[in-house]
């Protein structure tokens, strides 16, 4: 059994799980946001797996004696995201 969560989402969303349920696709709006999120969720848990790998090795680096300039640690994390 599923919980009730009350969410704002982009009008084109919304109309996108309207077609989802009249070609078919999902029986019911919560139908399509649910797998909206689902097969979007591999990347979620990519990026978060990604991130928390990052965060370890910046942790392990201090521990090894390692000093991360001030600044130097939010420089290396925005590196590890292309910014």
């Amino acid at each position: 059994m599923g919980v009730a969560v009350t969410i704002k989402v982009r009008r084109e969303l919304v109309e996108l799980a309207d077609r989802m349920v009249a070609l078919g696709l999902a029986r019911s709006r919560s139908h399509a946001f649910n797998l909206m999120i689902e097969k979007g969720l591999r990347s979620v848990v990519e990026e978060v797996e990604r991130w928390e790998s990052i965060y370890r090795r910046a942790e392990e680096l201090e521990r090894r004696g390692f000093r991360l300039r001030h600044g130097g640690l939010s420089r290396l994390l925005e590196e590890g995201r292309g910014a």
